[in-house]
């Protein structure tokens, strides 16, 4: 065959191969395969952003750091206190929880419930943390492929109790769903970013919570603060 009846086979032959070759991820196993991931970390970094944050009380809007196995955590967050926001350096570690604002010259000893949210020192606990959301992701569905800094995200859309959440967040009605969108790196299967859509501040308003994640195993020491 020749000319556009041979062409016109071949670009459907080429449009069989893309469309039907590559069977679509299983969603569930990029669940495991990124809770697998950081399970499997000694230290991850991380940064913290928000969209449509809004209510009373002291609420929490961004932050990076660096979390450390077992539990500690050494970074900055950035709260709206007053109506005023504050940048917070926070360290924890042992089970003890140390804050410094721009007002004090030291850390002091604290609990992370009067910055609005839980100990970030929780982080990298198979059980309570970041990885304990993705066990409880229910309805998990395949969501678009994006990119991140070049790398290619497989995604995943399902919801998540509200409670397990708050334990690990904060939120105004731990009854309600959250919505989450988990990204895997489709090359290291790591879980690269996870968006939280909820009721976090206000129970009539949902406000989205972005958690991106890098820096797998660095070298990093978190110790308490001098004093």
């Amino acid at each position: 065959m020749r000319g556009p009846g041979r062409l016109l086979v071949i670009g459907i032959s080429l449009a069989l191969v893309c469309g039907c070759g590559i069977a679509a991820v299983d969603p569930n196993q990029l669940l495991r395969d990124g809770k697998q991931s950081i399970d499997g970390a000694s230290a991850v970094h991380f940064t913290l952003t928000s969209q449509g944050v809004s209510g009373n009380g002291t609420m929490i809007t961004g932050g990076q750091g660096d979390a450390r196995r077992p539990n500690s955590f050494a970074g900055s967050l950035n709260v709206v206190a007053g109506g005023f926001p504050v940048s917070v350096n926070i360290v924890s570690t042992g089970g003890v929880f140390y804050a410094q604002t721009p007002l004090s010259p030291r850390y002091d000893k604290t609990d992370p419930s009067a910055y609005g949210f839980g100990d970030p020192a929780q982080l990298l606990d198979p059980n309570h943390g970041l990885s304990s959301l993705l066990t409880a992701c229910a309805g998990a569905t395949n969501k678009n492929a994006d990119l991140l800094n070049g790398e290619q995200l497989d995604e995943v859309g399902c919801s998540i109790p509200g409670t397990l959440v708050a334990k690990l967040l904060t939120s105004a009605d731990a009854s309600q769903q959250v919505q989450a969108t988990v990204g895997v790196d489709a090359s290291s299967h790591q879980l690269r970013r996870v968006a939280l859509v909820g009721p976090f501040f206000d129970k009539t308003h949902s406000s989205t919570f972005t958690v991106v994640l890098d820096k797998y195993g660095e070298n990093v020491s978190i110790t308490p603060p001098a004093g």
